[in-house]
């Protein structure tokens, strides 16, 4: 992301979510809009030191007409996609000229029955997938290396002055790991859910 472009960053309040919109603000995002499903969250994101500038709910809410609304009719010029089948026209629709969207899950499903190739082309659209799960341990570990050299130092706790902050919802004990992961699927987390291994 270049300084001043505008981003779209769904569920914005789970933990990557979250990350990725302090990194938005972090490299001067101009604009960092986050959809969530509550009132609540939208909220929550909007209280983060270098939270959310704008919110969606997009269950009751066009998110690409609030995109567009937001940054005067351009549309966002990246978009961090966690829930694919459901928003892909919204994203495509939400995209400014030379836009760039990079998936990173499937929540709602992979499979897209019909949408209009054109905007890709007039729109000079760029659309990427990445999933660490198909990688190499060679680029896994470049990753990393690159992660510590760059980002890793602008990591604190939520309570500390850092313009990255890690913020846990709950812990768990591994004895209870079926309740952590009926939390997450239930869609009620603000932030990582950790499951402790003791």
């Amino acid at each position: 992301m270049k300084n001043g472009e505008n981003a779209l960053i769904h569920a914005g309040a789970s933990g990557v979510g979250v990350a990725a919109i302090q990194l938005a603000r972090l490299y001067q995002g101009k604009h960092v809009i986050a959809t969530a499903s509550t009132s609540d969250k939208l909220d929550w994101l909007l209280s983060l030191p270098s939270g959310a500038t704008h919110t969606v709910n997009y269950k009751t809410q066009d998110f690409a007409a609030e995109a567009k609304k937001v940054t005067g009719g351009k549309g966002v010029d990246v978009i961090i996609d966690f829930v694919g089948q459901s928003h892909w026209q919204k994203n495509i629709d939400a995209l400014a000229l030379d836009g760039r969207m990079t998936m990173l899950g499937l929540l709602s499903g992979g499979d897209v029955s019909s949408f209009n190739l054109a905007p890709l082309l007039y729109k000079r659209l760029r659309i990427e997938g990445s999933t660490l799960r198909s990688r190499s341990k060679e680029y896994q570990s470049d990753l990393i290396q690159k992660f510590e050299e760059k980002i890793l130092f602008h990591i604190t706790g939520s309570e500390s002055g850092g313009p990255i902050r890690t913020y846990i919802h709950k812990v768990y004990p591994w004895t209870e790991i079926q309740e952590a992961h009926r939390e997450m699927e239930a869609n009620k987390n603000s932030g990582k859910i950790i499951a402790e291994i003791v």
